[in-house]
């Protein structure tokens, strides 16, 4: 598409932005977002009252000293990004819809000079960090928002030709679809389905988890896998239980998800039941597997609560810890130590 200079558009009309004066309901949001998402001059005339999220490399920026507190993302308004970034007008992607209204856009600006990006860290007092170290930095609910527009972000820049005859493609206004310059193809962002499961045994007093060679020392987690072509979400845990464990489950009920973005996947978790029995390690998967009590996993819980950076450094002494709260397997094993009916973990979590 060719982009209109946005000051000839503000030049003609500055009332077709509509701000709003109170916080808008769940369903006033999502039409707004569709509406953003399906008409580029709306898109891109409400820019300038827009927040931007801001990436280098696929790191955001964030404040680390106000982490795990709604404070620690930085939002620079449409003036203050493009001081920095005058391109964000034809590269920045929609993200979501702010309560009062608000859109809010991710922009990668990892094309800068360094001396550039130093300023703009220093000015906003924060630093562009890991994002796999910042999705444990932030909130629940602002991790969502930093795998979010990481993905779509990374989904421009990685299809930037049509898969079906390799012409380049053409993005829209909100970075949501891309379409062929030449068979005219549309492709759509999408994420790649995982199962992620706490096993336990008919009495609840057990829980396997497992331990990848990645994880830091002392870490464990739950088992998950894609899911394969034409599998339901209960047939991907059974299967990847087996595979990884070598024990078969039973009751499969799925509880809550979380948008994952390594490399973008909707994890979708789970509850499952096995017999307590010997565990069949697949050694080229997993590094170790066991079964662990119930007081086990309360102390590993208690561990990572004191010290979530453990998930980013381990813990020397090899003493077991879970993920932190931003992953979705803390909430599944904290729910089932705290005894959370399935049905009411969402709400719990969100």
């Amino acid at each position: 598409m060719i982009f209109t200079p946005l000051s000839r558009r503000l030049g003609c009309s500055r009332s077709i932005f509509r701000v709003f004066q109170r916080n808008i309901s769940y369903v006033e949001r999502v039409r707004f977002l569709q509406k953003l998402k399906a008409e580029d001059r709306s898109c891109l005339d409400y820019l300038p009252d827009g927040k931007f999220l801001v990436y280098s490399r696929s790191k955001p920026l964030l404040r680390v000293d106000k982490a795990n507190t709604d404070n620690a993302l930085v939002w620079l308004s449409y003036s203050e990004i493009m001081q920095y970034y005058p391109q964000v007008i034809t590269s920045s992607v929609l993200v979501d819809i702010f309560d009062d209204g608000t859109p809010r856009y991710g922009v990668q600006v990892g094309s800068l000079p360094t001396a550039v990006q130093d300023q703009l860290e220093s000015d906003t007092e924060a630093n562009f960090c890991d994002l796999r170290a910042a999705l444990f930095m932030v909130t629940w609910q602002e991790a969502h928002i930093l795998s979010r527009a990481n993905c779509i972000i990374m989904w421009n820049k990685n299809n930037a030709f049509c898969g079906k005859c390799g012409a380049p493609t053409q993005r829209n206004a909100a970075g949501y679809t891309r379409k062929c310059t030449s068979c005219e193809m549309t492709h759509y962002p999408s994420s790649s389905p995982v199962g992620i499961v706490v096993v336990t045994d008919p009495d609840h007093q057990n829980m396997v988890l497992v331990r990848q060679p990645r994880h830091p020392p002392g870490m464990y987690s739950c088992v998950a896998g894609f899911s394969d072509v034409g599998e339901s979400l209960e047939e991907t845990v059974r299967r990847e239980v087996a595979e990884e464990v070598g024990i078969e489950v039973s009751a499969v009920r799925y509880a809550a998800s979380q948008h994952w973005p390594f490399p973008g996947s909707l994890m979708a978790g789970c509850y499952a039941i096995a017999e307590k029995q010997e565990l069949s390690i697949d050694q080229s998967e997993l590094q170790d597997a066991r079964w662990f009590s119930r007081e086990e996993i309360g102390t590993a819980l208690q561990r990572i609560d004191r010290n979530p950076l453990l998930r980013l450094r381990g813990n020397p002494s090899g003493e077991l810890f879970i993920p932190p709260p931003g992953a979705i397997a803390y909430h599944l094993i904290s729910h089932w130590m705290k005894g959370t009916p399935i049905q009411d973990i969402y709400q719990q979590i969100y």
